[in-house]
């Protein structure tokens, strides 16, 4: 297991242990939302939904996730739910207005979104249109929809499935809207769920790929956000617990499905590391923003292909920033902390059962690398990365990829 931050500093080893005590009990806990973290605490929800008095919820969900079964360990603790499952793996605009219609029709009185990162930004985004008039691309953080969102929403419970987006504790949802032509971020803090029930055990189990591309989600979102260009100190050090966590249980949450200690340390990771986005990502995002946008490709796994390349892009404008991280995960302050920051990224890399290359990716075109790059160019993300963004350097970067 990868652990470059000192022994002995951070959370316990996510390695099992035969004598290992009873599993604490769930914490709850305020920042930036109320968050009931901790194995077992699904068993919580019933009571969180009469705390927001809600009665008759619209669970948002994906049809993986019912042919799992996993959904119904939800839906067997609720007296009156409704069930919305029309959700893509990258949700666009019909999913939302279909989830909204059944919301009004069923009589529903609050959402829960139960899953990845897709049924989560969903349900938020159900929630704004249930609240605001207009097509969605009116909210597009592009076109200065954040001053439009107003916080009179029904509440929302979120529910991840996987440790990877830490959409629960995220204040913006991703949809693909047909008006502007991409995968388009809507941003408030109104969007921010009014609890997040964060229990690892949904996650055992989860097949090995799966976990990888999550994981390296988390990752890319700790390393984009201590490296953007705005200043933000207490998201800075969420997203420096938030590697420790993750340093610490993504190998061997991907190598063991079961071992407990292993996903709890990564959904707390992905969790830090969707408040520490709060401060701005990157180049990163803005690429695989651009080459999800038609729905086919795995979020994590482009973020994981694109991570070591864009800290190499980013190098040059980011060196003090990258040698105080290097420093700060236990690399070293002396000599090449960039370099052996990148080269951590690429062992890591080298262990996880995802491709190394984008040529690897089924869905994705070379002959489209000028396309993704004048998408990702009309990304909210690249205005927080480290080095200006020009369409042909992304171009580059996404050729070096390839």
């Amino acid at each position: 297991m990868i652990e470059p931050f000192p022994t002995g500093d951070g959370p316990p080893s996510a390695q099992p242990s035969s004598d290992a005590p009873s599993p604490l009990p769930p914490s709850i806990f305020t920042f930036p939302n109320r968050i009931v973290f901790g194995a077992g605490s699904l068993r919580s929800l019933p009571g969180e939904l009469r705390r927001l008095k809600v009665a008759c919820p619209l669970v948002v969900t994906d049809p993986g996730l019912i042919e799992s079964g996993l959904a119904d360990a939800v839906l067997d603790l609720l007296e009156s739910p409704v069930l919305f499952t029309e959700v893509q793996a990258n949700p666009t605009e019909d999913d939302v207005l279909a989830g909204a219609e059944r919301f009004r029709a069923s009589g529903c009185d609050g959402v829960i979104g139960l899953g990845g990162g897709s049924p989560i930004d969903a349900a938020k985004a159900i929630r704004l249109v249930l609240a605001h008039p207009g097509p969605l691309a009116d909210y597009d953080v592009n076109r200065g929809g954040i001053d439009r969102i107003k916080p009179d929403m029904v509440p929302m419970a979120a529910i991840p499935t996987t440790a990877g987006t830490g959409s629960e504790a995220g204040r913006g949802a991703l949809i693909q809207i047909p008006a502007t032509g991409r995968k388009t971020a809507v941003l408030s803090p109104y969007l921010l769920p009014s609890v997040a029930v964060c229990d690892p055990d949904l996650t055992l189990g989860l097949p090995p790929v799966l976990t990888a591309g999550t994981g390296m989600d988390a990752l890319t979102h700790c390393l984009e956000s201590y490296l953007s260009t705005t200043f933000h100190p207490i998201c800075d050090g969420i997203a420096l617990e938030g590697l420790r966590f993750i340093f610490r249980g993504l190998e061997a949450a991907v190598h063991d499905r079961s071992n407990h200690e292993a996903r709890t340390a990564m959904m707390m990771g992905a969790l830090l590391g969707g408040i520490s986005f709060h401060k701005g990502l990157g180049v990163v995002h803005a690429l695989s923003h651009a080459m999800g946008s038609e729905g086919r490709v795995h979020h994590g796994t482009l973020n994981a292909v694109l991570l070591a390349h864009a800290l190499r892009f980013n190098r040059e404008a980011a060196e003090p920033r990258m040698t105080e991280l290097a420093s700060r995960v236990g690399l070293g302050r002396a000599g090449d902390g960039p370099g052996h920051l990148i080269t951590l990224v690429e062992l890591i890399m080298a262990r996880m059962p995802l491709p190394r290359r984008l040529g690897q990716i089924d869905g994705l075109e070379r002959d489209r690398i000028s396309a993704y790059a004048r998408l990702a160019m009309l990304d909210h993300c690249r205005l927080t990365n480290p080095r200006p963004c020009t369409q042909a350097n992304l171009e580059e970067l996404l050729d070096r990829a390839w």
